[in-house]
């Protein structure tokens, strides 16, 4: 039986109050925040969803698609570990793009050279975005596509991998295809910067997410022109079902016109009483994630016993239970 020490339960206690304290939430709060939105210029529409005949007409005999990718690692410490990569870009029919790639500090498979300033702090979400990006582009080229949903925000993709992310923008606009980035962990701390919200300075943290958390109805889209539009996108953010959070997302300036009907089939691609995430992009990820065991798996299927145990086997795994 797990035993718990009572300074341990002490300490959560009065954590818990400290968070209460610097975060408290009510209705009133809720009013406050809409009315400071409402002072900072802010758009806050109602958005409905596609019916089956509407959504028809929209797509005019296109698809929808989405991309996500997936990077686990052997538990071992570097530079005695392997990383495996897995990209999937696909359509609602079926049809999909995939990539894979694997790194290893043993062996440097990464050409340090290709890649441009910062991003060699950041090779392995260079490598990861990479990937997305390049099935994202395959299947725009060898499909007629409506949208294309990429899981997290388009700006990260312009820092991690600028060549790549410059090639698909190009080609999503000379085929009219949306290009749209979906977030469900939104870190930005935008909405302190505007004279209303001055007073949530004195907060520890004030991310927009937590500022925002219940404040939006079932179906509203928000977008704040001075604080969610940079570097050629626009962001918006928007409750997509009864779980309170917000979910971000984001479209090129020149797509940006789209920004409600982009809303609206989010909202119809979103289970009502699920967690506010496109249900088709919750099935990407499923599919493409490199689990544990999958790489546990491969590893002992290819990687000979003795190279395995050398390089990839941590002895901490031998602890006894």
């Amino acid at each position: 039986m797990l035993q718990i020490y009572p300074e341990l339960v002490k300490k959560l206690k009065l954590m818990n109050e400290n968070l209460q304290h610097f975060y408290q939430y009510s209705s009133d709060n809720k009013m406050i925040i809409r009315q400071k939105l409402i002072e900072s210029g802010a758009e806050i529409r109602q958005i409905e969803r596609f019916s089956t005949n509407s959504l028809k007409i929209w797509l005019k005999g296109n698809e929808v698609a989405a991309v996500d990718g997936s990077v686990n690692q052997t538990k071992s410490e570097p530079p005695h570990i392997l990383y495996l990569f897995q990209a999937l870009a696909k359509t609602i029919s079926g049809q999909a793009c995939q990539a894979t790639d694997i790194y290893s500090p043993l062996i440097d498979e990464v050409n340090m050279d290709e890649l441009e300033g910062g991003i060699q702090k950041n090779w392995r979400s260079h490598l990861l975005a990479k990937l997305e990006l390049q099935v994202a582009l395959q299947l725009i080229e060898e499909s007629s596509l409506a949208i294309i949903m990429m899981d997290g925000a388009l700006f990260h993709y312009r820092i991690d991998a600028p060549l790549e992310w410059e090639k698909l923008k190009r080609k999503a606009i000379e085929k009219d295809v949306l290009l749209v980035g979906v977030s469900e962990e939104i870190t930005t701390e935008n909405l302190v910067k505007l004279e209303p919200f001055q007073s949530f300075r004195k907060q520890p943290y004030t991310y927009d997410r937590d500022l925002l958390f219940g404040v939006l109805e079932k179906g509203e889209m928000l977008f704040v022109e001075s604080i969610q539009s940079k570097a050629g996108l626009q962001s918006v953010w928007v409750r997509l079902s009864t779980d309170p959070a917000i979910t971000g997302f984001d479209v090129l300036e020149e797509q940006a016109t789209s920004k409600e009907e982009i809303a609206s089939l989010l909202l119809t691609l979103t289970p009502s009483g699920g967690r506010g995430i496109p249900l088709w992009l919750d099935h990407i990820d499923r599919e493409v994630r490199v689990t544990d065991k999958l790489v546990e798996a491969l590893v002992e299927q290819y990687i000979e016993p003795e190279m395995r145990k050398r390089f990839f086997e941590k002895k901490r795994g031998a602890r006894p239970l």
